[in-house]
């Protein structure tokens, strides 16, 4: 019942004109900072911007929940808008870099900032993709969100237990993968490279798609812009990627991410655990609670 009436609410809060969903975040804002829930990213904030005071930090933590509150209360407009109201409230720039692909398959190299959904939506209306899923749940959620997904555009959604394999078909058959590797997943699969000069169990899935499909790699930048905004930026294609060098790659997807995230900090989903599994088992992790937090802040291992 709870789940249901959640949704009747973001149904609600997408008939609403996009500035009044905008005054709603940045009124409940500095509530959610007061609330557990903000923990993780108040942490990570502090690790990655360590030369800010605690004025900055709070700053940022604020303008953080509020974009992410934001997010979360345009989910009715991902799932029930028409596609008229994206086309108007989400730009598309550097579509040219995709052109220059030509015939080529192509990878979206992309990270989670708090507009991820509403960019999925908007591509999902203009290429034709594949991605990754995870079943929610909840059937009567997973239903709503399959069938926005659906009626956007020609989406293929793959079961993470399927592996690769269905992946690089779908790659090779011309659809673009929209592809997320800036997050914790263990060690498996992945090395130690620096995220904000700290090193990051960071996963090598990017440099082997590339070579099994000859995929060209596009970055993109996801971002929300006043009033209701979002705004989606295609990068040149990478040259020279992959190298003979894997730690060289894989590090050159987090710059790419760092770049982004220090020109707009409030942008990126700071709610996951980045740093949680750590190169060394006995190295104290960041999020276990408070106090461990002021001794791994110190002892995390940090790397150039």
């Amino acid at each position: 019942m709870a789940m249901r009436l959640m949704i009747a609410l973001l149904w609600c809060l997408h008939l609403l004109p996009a500035r009044c969903v905008d005054v709603l975040a940045t009124l409940l804002a500095p509530l959610l900072v007061r609330l557990s829930a903000a923990r993780t990213a108040r942490i990570n904030l502090r690790l990655c911007f360590p030369d800010l005071d605690a004025t900055a930090h709070r700053q940022a933590e604020i303008a953080y929940c509020r974009a992410v509150l934001r997010s979360l209360l345009e989910l009715g407009t991902v799932w029930f808008a028409p596609n008229a109201t994206l086309r108007r409230r989400v730009m598309l720039e550097g579509t040219e870099h995709l052109d220059a692909c030509g015939s080529q398959p192509v990878i979206l190299l992309a990270m989670h900032t708090v507009g991820l959904e509403m960019a999925g939506a908007r591509l999902a209306m203009e290429y034709r993709g594949v991605g990754f899923f995870t079943p929610h749940k909840n059937a009567f959620l997973d239903g709503i969100i399959r069938r926005a997904r659906d009626r956007r555009g020609d989406i293929r959604m793959l079961d993470r237990r399927e592996g690769l394999r269905p992946m690089v078909r779908a790659i090779r058959d011309g659809r673009y993968l929209y592809f997320l590797p800036d997050q914790d997943f263990g060690d498996r699969d992945a090395i130690f490279v620096p995220f904000f000069g700290i090193a990051a169990a960071t996963v090598t899935t990017l440099p082997r798609l590339v070579r099994l499909t000859g995929a060209r790699v596009v970055p993109v930048e996801v971002w929300q812009t006043p009033l209701g905004g979002y705004r989606i930026r295609f990068l040149p294609a990478w040259n020279d990627f992959p190298s003979d060098d894997l730690s060289a790659d894989v590090r050159r997807m987090n710059v790419f991410v760092e770049q982004f995230v220090r020109d707009h900090p409030d942008q990126y989903f700071w709610g996951h655990k980045r740093f949680r599994t750590r190169p060394d088992p006995a190295e104290p992790s960041p999020y276990d609670h408070n106090k461990v937090f002021e001794t791994a802040q110190s002892a995390l291992t940090r790397v150039e």
